[in-house]
């Protein structure tokens, strides 16, 4: 008769005792989902990311708001136009302001680039200014102050003034 033995279990195991070894770690495997799952598409790798808020952001950066990762604009929905729609006259800019430079960003020297959600009310007037890309350096602040003051013609359908959402790119160059 020949005797199999494996240097990692006691001499005294027989095949009995490998057997029930092999059960219990196949039972506890099992039981902590060590098995192979099939693959099933996690919920939050289809979601779009959500906005973040840069880590150097100020005490001033911090009081403008951020974004929510998808908004569902509509008519119907929450009365603020979406621009692809059909039939909507997209905003024109009628007067701009240039957003200041922060002390913050003075230090660092370079350029910087972020992006705000708006909307562009009936009358024209920048509205529920939100952070969708952080800059960060008391950028923000800077950014949203200069957002508040712009003015535009309204968007349109059939003819008539609606809200509409922009989202509009600030960049920072010190040179």
């Amino acid at each position: 008769m020949i005797k199999w033995v494996r240097p990692d279990f006691p001499e005294s195991w027989d095949a009995m005792h490998i057997a029930r070894m092999a059960l219990y770690l196949f039972v506890a495997a099992a039981a902590t989902g060590w098995t192979q799952q099939p693959a099933v598409p996690n919920a939050a790798e289809s979601s779009p990311p959500l906005v973040t808020r840069d880590p150097q952001s100020t005490k001033d950066d911090l009081a403008v708001p951020m974004c929510p990762a998808k908004f569902d604009d509509g008519l119907a929905v929450n009365g603020i136009a979406n621009l692809k729609d059909p039939g909507i006259t997209p905003p024109k800019v009628k007067r701009s302001v240039q957003a200041e430079f922060s002390n913050e960003a003075r230090r660092k020297h370079g350029h910087f680039s972020g992006e705000y959600g708006v909307v562009v009310g009936s009358d024209g007037k920048a509205q529920d200014l939100c952070i969708t890309q952080s800059v960060g350096y008391g950028l923000d602040a800077k950014a949203a102050k200069a957002i508040s003051q712009y003015q535009f013609s309204a968007a349109k359908k059939d003819g008539k003034p609606v809200p509409v959402r922009l989202t509009i790119e600030v960049d920072f160059t010190l040179y």
